[in-house]
């Protein structure tokens, strides 16, 4: 019967230890359920703060003239892309085609950054818009392209290459000033 009673009471010490450790790990993650709290109440309350505080917003990329009501060339759908590698360059010249009244639908960059020229292609069949655009900036007419595509949903497209700091236009691109 000794041995019995060995067992009862090993048993019994092991339940009670087993008993401290659930208690000390439920304490643990309370306390840190807490902390994260502060932590989180805090960033809320430092957003808060700044936001009320800050009376400058920030707005992006708006041209500084105003367009007038009637614009010459309404209608005329470009896309640029940036075929040269430059930086913010398409950006520029989507500001200043803006400011001329055409609708630029996209920015961003073209398949490759190594195009020598500047290249205007049309995509629809109206060479009537690729010469209105062309007025504005007076490109070599080697450099008008024909590659009819209607699922672009764009009447032309404007691939700035290498020789962009060549075009007329370049000055009055860079001269068009943004609002950060």
């Amino acid at each position: 019967m000794a041995k019995r009673i060995t067992r009862k009471s090993g048993s019994k010490r092991r339940k009670k230890t087993n008993l401290r450790n659930p208690d000390i790990q439920k304490w643990l993650l309370n306390l840190a359920i807490f902390s994260l709290s502060v932590v989180i109440v805090g960033f809320i309350f430092s957003m808060g703060k700044r936001l009320v505080q800050n009376s400058d917003r920030v707005v992006l990329s708006q041209v500084n003239e105003v367009i007038p009501a009637t614009v010459p060339y309404n209608g005329i759908v470009i896309e640029v892309l940036n075929g040269c590698g430059t930086p913010g360059l398409a950006q520029k010249f989507t500001n200043f085609l803006r400011s001329e009244g055409f609708d630029v639908i996209y920015t961003g960059n073209a398949d490759k950054m190594n195009y020598p020229n500047t290249l205007l292609i049309e995509r629809v069949d109206d060479s009537k818009k690729a010469k209105e655009v062309n007025d504005i900036l007076a490109l070599h007419p080697e450099h008008i392209k024909e590659d009819f595509d209607p699922t672009l949903h764009v009447d032309l497209t404007l691939i700035l290459g290498k020789d962009y700091t060549h075009l007329p236009v370049y000055q009055r691109v860079t001269a068009l000033r943004e609002i950060y």
